[in-house]
């Protein structure tokens, strides 16, 4: 990932060398300063983890060559780092994502509550134990992803974070739905795979905003009906869990009943699943009208109930466009 972002940087940047107006695929770098390939190159090279520098020296490094280029990516994954200085973060107010996953980071340093601009974060494969309380003062923080920690808590702060639209937290140690997700109505996707989730609330149907929930591989044993809330729900993966049937109001969800044409055939897409205001919020291209960027919500719509106790459902479940079931389940449509 970090040879991939230095050679789009180093492309970036020496694009607009030579030129009487800078380049636009990369817009943080036309108030920047012109370098020369040799100075460029020199930024890099401190940056490379293949030189027998320590963690820190290839923080710093990478740290001061995204000051220097004003680019909006900083990729610090796979450093095997333990902890980070207070401050390493300072004067990075302009950086718009941030890598750190594939580390043994159990805490954030302070100085990340600095970056201002920051809209998208990776932690996963990590050491986290509690969701870090140092993102909740990011107001316009969009997705974070925090799969394969062991955060057992999440702190009701986390609702304070009003621009949140996607929490990747699968594979941790939760083992209680996290009660202040249903006080975050504006979350479009949440993945809860793979805890030690067994009861879901009544108060889901807060939600109203969520397009995808992942529950896979935990231990539900019941879905309440106020899912039924779930107006904009369009991908619900509640396979792998002790379901022995499905609330009725799973079938009247508006979006899970629409036909669509080309459906991808899999109904779990929130990890990759694009937004197309990302172009100009985050990497500052203009999405042309009508060109399409991402795949559309609803090629994933639907529900995946594989691998749970489910023997029968009603037929209203006959209007669900797309479900993935177990061979036993016995469901007349005729």
């Amino acid at each position: 990932m970090l040879q991939r972002t230095l050679a789009l940087m180093i492309f970036t940047l020496l694009a607009g060398c030579g030129q009487s107006e800078p380049q636009k695929a990369e817009p943080e770098a036309n108030n920047a300063p012109q370098y020369s390939e040799a100075e460029i190159q020199r930024y890099v090279d401190q940056c490379d983890k293949h030189d027998g520098k320590s963690p820190l020296e290839i923080v710093r490094a990478c740290v001061k060559l995204i000051k220097a280029t004003h680019y909006h990516t900083l990729d610090l994954k796979g450093l095997n780092i333990d902890s980070l200085p207070d401050d390493v973060f300072k004067g990075l107010e302009h950086v718009k994502i941030l890598y750190l996953s594939e580390n043994s980071l159990s805490s954030l340093p302070k100085s990340i509550s600095e970056m201002k601009s920051l809209k998208v974060v990776h932690l996963g494969w990590n050491e986290f134990k509690e969701f870090p309380v140092e993102l909740f003062d990011i107001e316009g923080l969009k997705d974070v992803y925090i799969s394969k920690n062991k955060i057992s808590h999440i702190d009701e702060g986390l609702k304070n974070i009003n621009s949140l639209r996607r929490i990747i937290l699968s594979h941790n140690e939760l083992k209680e739905f996290p009660h202040v997700f249903t006080e975050m109505p504006k979350l479009k996707i949440l993945d809860l795979g793979t805890n030690a989730i067994s009861e879901i609330p009544e108060s889901i149907r807060n939600m109203s905003g969520l397009i995808g929930l992942s529950l896979s591989y935990n231990d539900v044993k019941a879905i309440p009906a106020g899912i039924g809330g779930l107006e904009n729900l369009t991908m619900l993966d509640l396979s792998s869990n002790d379901l022995r049937s499905l609330p009725i109001e799973i079938a009247h969800l508006p979006k899970l009943i629409e036909p669509v044409e080309n459906h991808s055939g899999f109904v779990n897409n929130l990890l990759g699943l694009g937004f197309e205001e990302d172009g100009e919020e985050i990497y500052g291209v203009s999405i042309l009208k009508g060109y399409k960027t991402t795949p559309s919500v609803s090629e994933y719509s639907g529900i995946n109930l594989l691998f749970n106790d489910i023997s029968s459902l009603d037929r209203e479940f006959c209007k669900v466009f797309f479900m993935k079931l177990d061979s036993k389940v016995v469901i007349n449509c005729n």
